[in-house]
């Protein structure tokens, strides 16, 4: 089991996500690149990032960090076939030189590797049919300040945006059903 530590706002610890490695190595500020050398899929999983008080982590919500180690190659999945299908639609924002330099176009999910990089996941405390939400905020290549951030349930993109997409306890809320 991981080992959460409170850092004054949030409960983080440090994972290891296989499915991630050989990405972009992102763990500078903002997610910004930290090395030319490919990531080893080491990440920050913060527990809560709105929503939750700062007592320690209960045994439920622990599972709920372990549900995602265990099944993070099926979430991976699922992520970047999402993104695929987005992708074209986050292109739109650039014009052709800027799209061909930041946003080149991708045939497979594997061409994300030389795009993105996972910084942070965050684990929120909603949960529906009996999975948490989960957000994956990734430094990229097209938008340095803002970032790329997807929502998850289980193996469901739920959204796709900025990094704070991933953060926003409302985004999953509304997905819910639920007032956040």
């Amino acid at each position: 089991m991981l080992g959460f530590q409170f850092n004054e706002h949030f409960w983080t610890s440090k994972a290891q996500l296989p499915s991630w490695a050989g990405y972009q190595s992102r763990y500078g500020p903002y997610g910004s690149i930290s090395s030319t050398a490919p990531s080893d899929g080491s990440v920050t999983i913060m527990y809560a990032p709105e929503g939750r008080d700062t007592s320690p982590l209960t045994e439920d919500e622990l599972a709920s960090v372990q549900w995602l180690h265990d099944h993070e190659g099926q979430i991976a999945l699922g992520l970047l076939k999402g993104l695929l299908a987005e992708y074209p639609k986050l292109q739109e924002d650039y014009d052709d030189d800027e799209r061909e330099e930041y946003m080149p176009d991708v045939s497979h999910a594997d061409d994300f590797r030389a795009l993105i990089g996972l910084h942070h996941v965050h684990v929120h405390p909603l949960v529906k049919d009996g999975i948490t939400y989960l957000g994956f905020e990734f430094g990229c290549t097209w938008e340095e300040e803002h970032g790329l951030g997807v929502l998850m349930h289980g193996t469901r993109v739920v959204e796709v945006g900025g990094a704070d997409t991933a953060i926003l306890l409302w985004i999953a809320g509304r997905d819910a059903g639920e007032r956040a």
